[in-house]
């Protein structure tokens, strides 16, 4: 054998090995997932509707005597040091042997995004600065994530990667908080050092963790624990202070691989807001017409943790009145009176009559989720008839429910998808739920962004908007953790007179009165600054004939695009 075949064997071994530890990666990450959510991810969504049923009675009678309120919180972990260590100026950097855009599965190092400096601020090109990508992705500051294995995503001017978070540029980080369900703590921990953080104090709320605090001594790890069975910690929020103001960011992503490197998430970043001027601490004080930072306090004060209470306190401080979204949270708990407005569906529906444009009756409304909850007999019991009345809207009482599109994948798009059937990972629907709801169905749509290049990143993203006959223009738009279920948006009780919540949730409402002082927002791509980018493609197309939603708890008789069987 001469040196040269002799070398490129040598080579093809090394790629071949590489690949192979790679691939385990992936599938390791996505089993994870997997395994999590088939335990605890929306447990609601296996709930049954005769179990809900036989329950409801008796928690209506038991409501009576029972405060609402959140979960308890349970803390491990090391006491949060102030770090010494300063950010560099420097931003993180790429370099072609870490980043592997245009493969299947994450990358064999983590993404470092490349961020050149002195570059003009243009919305149209995704290869410049994310700090000037941010400032022009405003009013909307809506962004979804790069995914490894769909090059043109890559290309995508709102599209983010973990480290763009976590920019220096972005400010001198003080100290910050994740909020989060699933975390595993060394892939979060590798990239705060990517974005130079990894020496500052870092809070941590869970719901389920990998990894041990022990071995990070600026981090505090506090799991929270729910009250209510079928409910979970299942908000996402960061929120960084720095040295000039505070920035909060409300996404979709859990704290683990899989969900970053290929599923397709979404995230809010908020601008930066500065400290109030002469040290006030008000809450009145820095308010916006949204009443965001209220509604931030009273949630992060909903936990009754010390921690996020001296978060909360922390807010006060900074002056949110060029906030332009509607924090929308989701709290475990029974909520009567003026709590019942407060919280889940019943906030946004309080919002919307307040706040929204009137539109055509006739429009449906538009859900996307992960994951569907048990939904009842047929669409009237809750779905359309309580969730989708809140998104109306309509002032006063509406003669009959919205018409609803959902959008989730179907069993062939999880087949096709970057991943195969690992694709559906983030996607726990459950066919049992699913024989009890089949008048389900008809509402069914495909998942297709095509325009944005996802169509084979399989969504774990949850958003709810709706749009003209012509599919032009948006009358809101709402990005939240919160999926299709009774336990992430809470179900009306006792004669509509209190909301009964499991899951702590969080998401952000965009009203043209806020954004654009219009009555509708204009729709286009990724590259018209004035118009919002939905993450898929509209008008929606139905599932054909034959189609069957993913279930992740049933065999799958064929071979994914990569020849491998499920499960």
């Amino acid at each position: 054998m001469d040196p040269d075949e002799k070398f490129a064997r040598q080579l093809q071994a090394e790629f071949d090995a590489e690949n192979k530890a790679a691939e385990a990666l992936e599938q390791q990450d996505a089993k994870f997932a997997q395994s999590i959510a088939s335990k605890f991810h929306e447990m609601s969504e296996t709930d049954d509707d005769d179990e809900e049923e036989e329950e409801e009675q008796e928690e209506e009678e038991e409501a009576s005597s029972r405060s609402g309120g959140a979960g308890q919180v349970l803390q491990c972990g090391n006491t949060a040091t102030q770090a010494s260590k300063n950010y560099s100026e420097a931003s993180p950097s790429c370099h072609k042997d870490e980043c592997t855009p245009g493969t299947a599965g994450p990358p064999k190092k983590r993404l470092k995004e490349s961020v050149p400096v002195g570059t003009s601020q243009k919305i149209s090109s995704s290869k410049l600065p994310f700090p000037a990508r941010l400032s022009a992705s405003e009013p909307f500051n809506f962004f979804l994530n790069k995914t490894f294995s769909i090059k043109e995503t890559q290309e995508d001017p709102l599209a983010l990667v973990f480290p763009d978070l976590l920019n220096p540029q972005l400010g001198e980080l003080v100290e910050s908080a994740q909020l989060n369900f699933m975390v595993d703590l060394e892939f979060l921990m590798e990239n705060y050092k990517a974005g130079q953080a990894h020496t500052k104090p870092l809070l941590v709320m869970y719901g389920e963790m990998e990894g041990d605090p022990k071995a990070h001594s600026s981090v505090v790890c506090n799991k929270v624990k729910i009250s209510f069975q079928y409910g979970t910690h299942h908000t996402k929020i960061m929120l960084f202070q720095y040295k000039t103001g505070c920035r909060v960011v409300v996404h979709t992503a859990n704290l683990v691989p899989d969900d970053w490197y290929e599923k397709t998430q979404g995230y809010w970043v908020s601008p930066v807001f500065p400290e109030l001027e002469n040290g006030r601490e008000s809450l009145l004080d820095g308010e916006s017409p949204t009443r965001f930072k209220r509604d931030l306090v009273d949630y992060l004060l909903a936990y009754k943790v010390p921690d996020l209470t001296r978060w909360a306190n922390l807010v006060k401080k900074y002056d949110f009145s060029n906030c332009n979204a509607v924090f929308v949270g989701s709290v475990p708990g029974y909520h009567r009176g003026e709590s019942k407005d407060r919280w889940g569906h019943m906030k946004v529906r309080r919002v919307m009559k307040q706040h929204a444009s009137s539109w055509k009756s006739s429009l449906p409304i538009l859900f996307q989720c992960s994951s569907i909850g048990s939904l009842g007999k047929d669409a009237r019991s809750w779905m359309s008839g309580e969730l989708g009345m809140s998104l109306t809207g309509v002032p006063g009482v509406c003669a009959s429910a919205p018409m609803v599109n959902l959008v989730y994948p179907s069993e062939d798009d999880i087949c096709n998808s970057s991943q195969g059937w690992m694709g559906g990972s983030c996607l726990p629907y459950n066919s049992a739920t699913h024989e009890k709801q089949p008048w389900l169905m008809q509402h069914l749509h495909l998942w297709r962004s095509d325009k944005r290049h996802r169509t084979k990143a399989m969504p774990h993203i949850k958003c709810y908007t709706r749009v003209n006959m012509n599919c032009s223009a948006a009358q809101f738009f709402l990005l939240t953790s919160a999926n299709l279920s009774k336990a992430a948006w809470g179900t009306l009780q006792i004669q509509n007179s209190q909301l009964f919540i499991r899951s702590y949730e969080a998401g952000v409402l965009l009203l043209p009165k806020f954004v654009n002082d219009n009555t509708e927002f204009e729709l286009g791509s990724p590259s018209s600054p004035s118009c919002l980018s939905l993450p898929y493609d509209v008008p929606l197309r139905p599932y054909p004939d034959g189609a069957t939603p993913w279930f992740m708890n049933t065999r799958k008789k064929r071979s994914d695009i990569f020849g491998r069987t499920y499960p």
